[in-house]
């Protein structure tokens, strides 16, 4: 705060009044570092705050239609002052809104247009007074999300926020703000993808307890827009290695098994979504494979039979491919560590069948499986934690072996490029897999053996062969 001072004393010289607002105090409040700062500003119209602002570096009035102005300092980055706005909904969607700026409103007044109450707490600017119009300060410490007023129905996106607040602040929303959320699933299908995708990735990245956006989705009776997730409700499973009950409720343990995980390991964003995401999907091809046979259930083919599923759900909310082409190939080995024997040839291969992901990734996806089973302890795979073991040992536990034998190998020999060389080479790289050879002397001859075979089978030199 100490660097925006000057600014906020010229608007108190110039008679007008800043408060902080938003995530910035509810975080304060909460003891959460929050480096966002939401600035709003009343009894100053919008040229005069513009001019004002512009004194202290470059002002961006892109968005000052919507009662938003941007300011970029150097030793701040860029910061919004808002200006207090009425809204009236005049179409579908989160966009449909006509928007007037009126600075001479009261706080009370303004924030009744915020989507919760926790994000309708204000601080004077100016002498640090917290101002709660709403009730906000209670809702947080009794962990509610409550619609800040009637005016929440207005924009669909609102339940997607909710979704991931539940998650973050281990919320549950109050039972008006539910009925309201309830109303709002006929406007799903306006919300952009971009704008799901933001909540969907909040709710990986910041959610302390996931289960409870999960939860908090299903009570506000929009499960069903992601069908892949909603058909987990209701799938048994063998209650000896799952005495925690269907596979939607094993899915909310894991999600948060992750979230601890991924804590522990001090995760950064990506690598966190990867694993909450992978943890989410983990299962969701049980649904169409569960059969019960010999007395208990089971669910044969699952981790397969789940990546198109996946797949299908993480393009419905937007997730870029850089996420979705790791998680994919976790969903499709995260039974894996029940196979046997372990071995080097085991994790040489799996590492490579991982493709985009890794076995330090799998390795915490199965972590986070086996530890959402209570009562069961929260564990690793002994078989994991030998493959782990093997894989660092090679230096082989963030990417594939890399390939020891190139087509420059073949050149050296004297063969010019030409197609066959990819086979060769494939042989090569099989072979290294197998631990026929982890050098680069002894993988030349195994290039010469395959390169005999080659010849003998044609009785003649590889074509390209320069004499």
């Amino acid at each position: 705060m100490r660097d925006i001072e000057p600014i906020i004393r010229a608007i108190a010289d110039a008679g007008g009044t800043a408060y902080r607002v938003g995530g910035c105090v509810r975080d304060q409040i909460l003891g959460i570092a929050n480096k966002d700062l939401d600035i709003e500003v009343y009894h100053l119209d919008a040229s005069t705050l513009a001019k004002l602002l512009s004194r202290f570096g470059h002002v961006n009035e892109v968005g000052v239609s919507f009662g938003v102005i941007k300011l970029s300092m150097p030793q701040l980055g860029e910061v919004d002052f808002t200006l207090p706005r009425r809204e009236s909904k005049v179409g579908r969607g989160h966009r449909g809104f006509q928007v007037e700026l009126d600075h001479s409103m009261t706080v009370h007044e303004a924030a009744l247009r915020r989507d919760f109450t926790i994000n309708a707490i204000y601080q004077n600017a100016h002498n640090l007074e917290l101002i709660d119009p709403h009730g906000g300060i209670d809702d947080l410490k009794a962990k509610r999300l409550k619609a800040t007023s009637e005016h929440f129905v207005e924009d669909p996106l609102r339940v997607l926020r909710g979704m991931q607040f539940a998650a973050r602040f281990d919320a549950t929303l109050s039972q008006e703000t539910v009925v309201m959320c309830r109303t709002l699933l006929p406007e799903y299908p306006t919300l952009a993808k971009e704008r799901i995708w933001t909540e969907w990735f909040k709710w990986a990245t910041k959610g302390a307890v996931p289960s409870k956006g999960l939860i908090a989705l299903h009570d506000c009776g929009w499960l069903p827009c992601y069908p892949e997730i909603a058909n987990l409700q209701g799938v048994p499973q063998d209650p000896q290695w799952h005495p925690e009950g269907d596979v939607w409720i094993h899915t909310l343990h894991v999600c948060d098994a992750a979230a601890k995980v991924a804590d522990r390991e001090q995760l950064d964003d990506f690598e966190r979504s990867v694993l909450l995401f992978a943890a989410l999907c983990h299962d969701i091809g049980k649904p169409c494979c569960t059969v019960f046979e010999d007395g208990r259930w089971k669910s044969p083919g699952h981790a397969q039979e789940g990546v198109p599923l996946a797949n299908s759900f993480l393009n419905r909310i937007g997730c870029p491919i850089a996420i979705s082409e790791v998680v994919l190939p976790l969903v499709a080995e995260h039974m894996v560590h029940f196979e046997a024997p372990v071995s080097m040839r085991t994790a040489r291969r799996l590492s490579v069948r991982l493709g985009k992901a890794s076995l330090v990734q799998l390795g915490r996806l199965v972590e986070s499986d086996l530890s959402g089973r209570p009562p069961l302890p929260q564990q690793q795979s002994e078989a994991m934690q030998q493959m782990l073991e093997l894989a660092q040992g090679m230096k082989i536990e963030h990417s594939k072996p890399a390939q020891i034998i190139q087509g420059r190998n073949l050149i050296e020999l004297g063969y010019a490029p030409a197609p066959w060389f990819r086979n060769v080479l494939d042989k090569c790289y099989e072979a290294q897999l197998d631990g026929v050879f982890d050098d680069q002397a002894s993988g030349l001859e195994c290039l010469r053996r395959i390169l005999l075979e080659k010849n003998s089978s044609t009785n003649s030199a590889p074509e390209g062969f320069v004499e």
